[in-house]
């Protein structure tokens, strides 16, 4: 890329007021400060600097320009990032010959599908049977032309009317509105148009329109130069500063979910229509939300894919709750039935599986119980130390099974969890070990410290945390000039006496909540790698698990 290039838009882009557009920032001294947009946290550790045009998480690690910033808060390529950036601001690229004409491929196809969306949409205004079908389900009129919803009427309209106006058949195959007869793709179906994040008409789907036996009832575009079915999340485009807003994504299953409940005030779900969820589409809402609210349908397919879909997201490191609804088969159903979001709830989704079990089994019979754990069991694999002791002592009341085995039980599907195919691994991956957040947050004590003229406090935390903490922390009182430091001191140096003096508590409790979970996780990698028939073995461990939880639990009740 053009260095060129690269300088002008960071020239011609303040770091502050580009980012002031996804982030709350305040003024501290020189600085900005505000919620890092890249990981969950409730005290500000996020930096901007006007002066060096860069920006700095201390939670997380994120660090970078502001091509860097929009990279990761819009999930894109350097190259992407840098074209997207160029093209808003005007500044013109120069392009190679193989690049050109895949440019202008893009933009025709983009053309072809922007002119189907307003044939639709005139089609639709001359069927008053489709319009009153809409409203029959709950939609109203404006939210009809808000989502651009249209029509396609039985014949090759669409086409010999794209002909006309001088595309190929070959380009309007390409954008995925053909078959391979030629024939229009989307026939006698309503038409929901599929808009990405940056507002491009990138497909569509088609529901039936009237019924047909034999025909699918809904139909997607597929895969083209501009969609990739894999990759899209419908409504995101409209959706997505409520889902930052609201910190936690809801996921339903199609289009007339995700209409109404937008429709009914329930604007942070996005839908995953015509496809099961993929581990791509939980990386792009990873940059908004850890938290995942499943709404899928309530029947057998729905509940599966929910437990698939939950399991690839713990895999991932999110939150995951369960949205209930009542009896009604979908949210769709919810609100056309005139329900409003006040009669919604949600729970961990561990805790409606245990009310699954306990409704759908009977716990008295020796194969119920058998599926009951073989449902739940990978779920509680995936939690902390502390939330595992909790349901598998409650696990063991239900079932009237010993912890030991259930333990046990745990152990032994850990690998059956990991050897699924590989789109559906549920591998725990994390982007920062509890090691790395330790570090990052001593290091700030450290600066604090000394700012506040409190290294005494640094001898106290020794002796509350030994062993590992101390080296850290010997590592890094002893290196007065580490890069790292020195930033962290100019910046608390920016910041009000009453600030510091409770930033310093905050993260003093921070360190010591991750030495805990450390700890756990610790004694939890003992429990899952020994052969546990010697029960004083497990008795020890599990009184150390105890321990630790126990001081965690509490520091979080003062905290």
């Amino acid at each position: 890329m053009d260095e060129r290039i690269l300088q002008e838009i960071k020239e011609r882009l303040d770091i502050v007021d580009f980012i002031s557009n996804y982030v709350e920032l305040k003024r501290v001294g020189s600085y900005y400060r505000g919620l890092c947009p890249f990981h969950q946290e409730r005290n500000p550790s996020f930096f901007v600097s006007p002066e060096r045009q860069m920006f700095k998480c201390f939670g997380c690690g994120a660090v970078g320009d502001v091509i860097t910033f929009y990279m990761k808060i819009e999930n894109l390529t350097f190259k992407e990032a840098v074209e997207r950036l160029a093209d808003k601001l005007g500044i013109e690229i120069q392009k190679s010959e193989t690049e050109e004409a895949n440019i202008y491929e893009i933009k025709r196809l983009l053309e072809i599908n922007q002119i189907a969306l307003n044939f639709f949409k005139k089609n639709l205004t001359e069927y008053k049977e489709v319009i009153d079908y809409l409203i029959k389900r709950g939609l109203r009129l404006e939210s009809i032309n808000y989502f651009d919803i249209g029509y396609a009427k039985e014949g090759n309209y669409l086409r010999d009317f794209l002909f006309s106006l001088g595309y190929s058949l070959d380009e309007i195959h390409k954008a995925g509105l053909l078959n391979d007869k030629k024939e229009d793709k989307f026939q006698s179906r309503i038409i929901f148009p599929l808009i990405d994040i940056s507002g491009r008409i990138i497909g569509f789907t088609g529901r039936i329109f009237p019924e047909k036996e034999m025909a699918p009832k809904y139909l997607n575009s597929p895969d083209t130069l501009l969609f990739k079915k894999s990759k899209f999340i419908y409504g995101l485009v409209y959706s997505k500063d409520y889902i930052i807003k609201e910190k936690e994504v809801i996921l339903v299953e199609g289009q007339f979910d995700f209409l109404l409940s937008f429709q009914n005030k329930l604007k942070n779900c996005v839908a995953i229509s015509g496809s099961s969820l993929t581990k791509e589409q939980l990386q792009i809402l990873k940059k908004y939300a850890n938290k995942i609210v499943l709404a899928f349908d309530n029947d057998p397919a729905g509940f599966k894919a929910s437990i698939r879909a939950s399991l690839m997201a713990l895999s991932m490191g999110f939150e995951v709750y369960k949205l209930i609804f009542g009896l009604y088969k979908d949210l769709a159903e919810f609100f056309e039935n005139n329900n409003t979001i006040e009669n919604l709830n949600k729970l961990p989704f561990i805790d409606f599986l245990f009310n699954y079990i306990q409704n759908t089994y009977d716990l008295n019979n020796l194969d119920h119980k058998k599926a009951a754990l073989d449902l739940i069991l990978p779920f509680i694999k995936f939690l902390d130390i502390a939330s595992a002791s909790f349901y598998i002592k409650n696990l063991s009341a239900l079932l009237e099974i010993k912890e030991e085995f259930i333990v046990e039980e745990i152990q032994k599907i850990s690998k059956v969890v990991a050897e699924e195919e590989n789109e559906e691994k549920y591998v725990l991956e994390r982007e920062y070990t509890q090691k790395n957040k330790i570090l990052e947050l001593l290091e700030r004590y450290v600066a604090l410290s000394k700012l506040l003229n409190k290294t005494e406090e640094i001898e106290i935390l020794k002796q509350e945390i030994p062993d590992l903490i101390s080296e850290y922390l010997e590592e890094i009182s002893n290196n007065e000039y580490k890069e790292e430091l020195i930033n962290l001191r100019m910046i608390y140096e920016t910041i009000s006496s009453s600030e510091l003096e409770r930033e310093f508590n905050l993260i003093k409790k921070e360190i010591l909540k991750e030495y805990y979970k450390n700890k756990i996780s610790y004694y939890k990698e003992l429990l899952d790698s020994l052969n546990l028939t010697n029960n004083k073995t497990l008795e020890e461990l599990l009184k150390q698990v105890k321990f630790y939880t126990e001081r965690l639990k509490n520091l979080e009740k003062n905290g």
